[in-house]
């Protein structure tokens, strides 16, 4: 009895063998991850509205990410399966090259389901995977990542009115915000769409008034001052995370001790 629980076990342990996000590359096969989906969209080209496929951030136990992607044609089969913030076990799936125009992470290898792709949620022992991963990047390094996309933090130092615009025959709300770093430099954000309405609505609730931390992720840069989102594009508004902690604790110090006002040639000197 004793050896046949043995067996049994270690059956178990072998079908709860996980492979990190790292280890994936093409043509890896007979492999299951343990991710959770850190954030979910659906991907599509806003000058024509042809869909790409329900796209989503996935997060291992070691924090790594990779961008995963449901054909157009299978989003039906997957889209009820798929919760944002949830943990799966994914088995069945293939490995390619990222798409580069539309990653959201680093990682160079994309996941795509296939219809055999099998979806399983993982409940219980979960605190262990991330609910949100970000590669920011400062407002000085922008101008190195014109049209790529990106994700940035900082004080929000104005909101204007959201408003609807007429683009390509179709009506679009837009909502135009600017954020702070730390060393003073101001950054213009342009929101479209359901963000838009979001980001204004969140920040109704907050206060016009308030001293609020924004996060904005895949958002695409323009020029080294402006960015605009995109399909995968999300908002979030003082988040619990370290960067957020940090950043709100430099910014009381600087607050209760501002610097001397700088000079238009100081002021130059930093913009280049």
């Amino acid at each position: 009895m004793h050896k046949l629980q043995a067996i049994k076990a270690k059956m178990g342990s072998a079908e709860d063998e996980f492979t990190p996000l790292s280890q994936l590359k093409y043509g890896i096969g007979n492999c299951k991850v343990r991710v959770r989906i850190s954030r979910l969209w659906e991907s599509f080209n806003p000058k024509n509205d042809i869909l790409f496929g329900l796209d989503s951030l996935l997060i291992d136990d070691q924090g790594k990410t990779m961008q995963a992607r449901v054909h157009p044609d299978d989003i039906d089969l997957f889209e009820d399966q798929l919760v944002e913030g949830k943990v799966y076990a994914l088995s069945d799936f293939t490995v390619d090259v990222m798409r580069e125009d539309y990653m959201s992470c680093s990682n160079e290898w994309t996941m795509y389901f296939r219809r055999q792709t099998v979806v399983k949620e993982i409940q219980g022992d979960i605190d262990s995977i991330p609910l949100h991963s970000f590669e920011f990047v400062k407002f000085k390094d922008l101008r190195s990542r014109c049209d790529d996309k990106t994700d940035v933090l900082g004080h929000i130092v104005y909101v204007g009115e959201l408003q609807e615009v007429s683009k390509k025959s179709r009506h679009i709300e837009i909502c135009n915000a600017s954020i702070r770093d730390l060393r003073g430099r101001n950054l213009s954000v342009t929101l479209y769409g359901d963000i838009a309405c979001g980001f204004a609505e969140d920040m109704l609730k907050k206060g016009l008034e308030s001293s609020v931390v924004a996060v904005f992720a895949g958002m695409r840069v323009e020029s080294t001052h402006s960015v605009c989102s995109t399909t995968s594009s999300k908002h979030y508004l003082d988040l619990d995370i370290p960067e957020v902690q940090e950043f709100c604790e430099s910014l009381r110090i600087q607050q209760a001790n501002p610097a001397p006002e700088k000079s238009l040639a100081q002021k130059l000197a930093e913009s280049w």
